[in-house]
């Protein structure tokens, strides 16, 4: 899914990672950045092997050809960026110990001393270079990310600098695991094309190296004893890809895994028997996106008509179990706290047309369209998001009283995201986790016309690209918030995409291990390496 945590770290092979420094990260960055200080919650006590299940397969380790939250959940285990994500959204160091922003173009990095690759070789600028040009090329889903850059440099031995066509606020976020992950120059040369098979597999820096990988069956990983950071107390990591609700919890009870990661919460429930279950905010959207260049969605009666048909708290409280909010926008309150006061969000989020559920409202919408007789449209949704299909089958069930067919069909995660492009269907999920602290990671790629590979929506709006284009170049932290909450509500007026929820993932492990600094980011980045005994 959308760089999906389970199911969405994000992942269009396109959605765009961007985000300006808020005055924490730049004083982060001005003091050479520091990691966040959270207290140990389990042992140093060594763990031999975990398996954990994962709820569908990928086709590739790639994250530039395949980039869904699963692909990165395992990527990331291998391959650092220059900067990191903490689980809580903050920028850190990652293979760069400090970063500075020198002008509004111009970004400098100093790599770390003594960081090598599994292999044994040295990461050195010559691979950042490689890295950021493989991110960089045509044929890459990470592409776009780079688009206004103009050059990178090594201008020290160990230091990358990185200059832009033009000033974006939202670059401070770019190098990160989103978008960069960092391979040698000789690997990537030696299996250009050819990276993340299960004959190539992936080279990287992290706390784990992949030993094997089966698009059928999982990922296997060890320990990478040459990383530079806490040395993890899991040697030996599964991940099993495990469709089937039921046979997961089958295989938990009989001890054939240790736990699965991104449960719906539907499934959860019945795992607190055989695990702890853990849920946390994850800042994730589930959305229906309307193609409004074509119909019957270029009319807005019919995208209101859906609105009104669409029991979004029913959703919650009977799919969910109350385990999500009721959406009002593509980005979610929680992401707003380095930009803008609670308040000014909460008073602007509490102005957005609710469009409360009632069918008596949907057919007024309808009637006062161009397709007042209905019509039929198909819903697609990846068979690792079953509570996107109970979803879709409810709103089918209202908009039936319509006169409009809905036609819900359940494909596999890998054919769901290679069909997630505009244009390619009238009707589609977006399901996105972000992996950034940043609104712009949501507004830009979805909200902005000039997104051709991302807007979902053939969305076109002058305000809204208006306000967009001005939160690139403001200068200030609550300006450029206020450009963007501008956007947002301007395009909720228009009803692109009809929000459904904000959720929460839930996690089961084994009760004897636990994860530590959990968070609504806490997969973007060696999550495994946090794994330890219970105290």
């Amino acid at each position: 899914m959308l760089r999906m945590t389970g199911a969405a770290f994000g992942t269009l092979g396109a959605a765009v990672i961007l985000s300006a420094c808020s005055p924490q990260q730049k004083d982060t960055a001005a003091h050479g950045g520091t990691s966040e200080a959270t207290p140990a919650k389990g042992t140093d006590a060594p763990i031999d092997s975990l398996t954990l299940a994962l709820p569908s397969s990928i086709s590739t380790l790639d994250v530039s050809r395949e980039a869904g939250i699963l692909n990165y959940t395992v990527a990331a285990l291998v391959q650092e960026s220059l900067l990191s994500i903490s689980p809580t959204g903050r920028l850190e160091p990652g293979l760069a110990e400090k970063w500075d922003q020198l002008d509004a173009r111009t970004y400098v990095y100093t790599l770390r001393r003594g960081a090598v690759f599994s292999d044994g070789a040295p990461v050195t600028t010559d691979d950042v270079l490689a890295s950021i040009e493989a991110a960089r090329d045509t044929t890459s889903g990470l592409a776009y990310a780079w688009a206004n850059v103009a050059s990178v440099r090594a201008t020290g031995e160990r230091e990358v600098t990185i200059t832009l066509s033009s000033p974006d606020a939202a670059f401070s976020w770019t190098p990160t695991p989103g978008t960069l992950l960092i391979s040698s120059k000789a690997f990537l040369a030696k299996h250009k094309g050819k990276v993340g098979t299960s004959q190539t597999l992936l080279l990287g820096s992290g706390p784990y190296k992949v030993t094997s990988f089966a698009a059928d069956d999982g990922v296997q990983l060890e320990r990478n004893d040459a990383w530079w950071g806490r040395k993890p107390a899991l040697r030996s990591l599964k991940l099993s890809f495990i469709p089937d609700a039921g046979t997961r919890l089958v295989a938990m009870k009989s001890g054939s895994i240790d736990g699965a990661l991104d449960l719906p919460a539907d499934e959860a429930g019945s795992w607190t028997s055989a695990a702890e279950v853990t849920y946390t905010s994850d800042r994730s959207v589930v959305s229906l996106a309307f193609d409004t260049s074509r119909a019957p969605f270029d009319d807005p009666h019919v995208r209101k008509a859906f609105a009104y048909a669409a029991d979004r708290p029913g959703m919650v409280a009977g799919i969910l179990h109350g385990k999500a909010d009721v959406a009002t926008s593509l980005v979610s309150p929680e992401m707003w706290g380095d930009l803008l006061p609670a308040a000014d969000t909460e008073s602007a989020y509490a102005a957005l047309t609710p469009y409360p559920f009632g069918l008596d409202a949907a057919k007024a919408e309808l009637a006062e369209s161009a397709h007042k007789d209905g019509f039929t449209v198909e819903l697609t949704y990846p068979n690792s998001g079953p509570q996107l299909g109970t979803a879709a089958l409810a709103l089918a069930g209202s908009l039936k009283s319509l006169g409009i067919t809905l036609k819900v069909k359940e494909v596999t995660l890998e054919q769901w995201i290679a069909d997630l492009v505009p244009g390619r269907k009238p009707l589609q999920f977006l399901w996105y986790f972000p992996v950034t602290g940043d609104p712009a990671e949501l507004t830009n790629p979805y909200l902005q016309s000039s997104a051709t590979a991302t807007n979902l929506a053939h969305y076109r709006n002058t305000a809204v690209d208006r306000a967009l284009a001005a939160a690139t170049t403001a200068t200030g932290t609550a300006e450029r918030g206020r450009f963007l909450l501008d956007a947002v509500k301007a395009a909720a007026a228009d009803l692109p995409y009809l929000p459904l929820w904000w959720a929460q993932t839930a996690t089961a492990l084994s009760k004897d291990v636990v994860l530590e600094q959990p968070g609504p980011f806490a997969l973007v980045g060696p999550w495994a390496a946090r794994i330890r005994r219970t105290a």
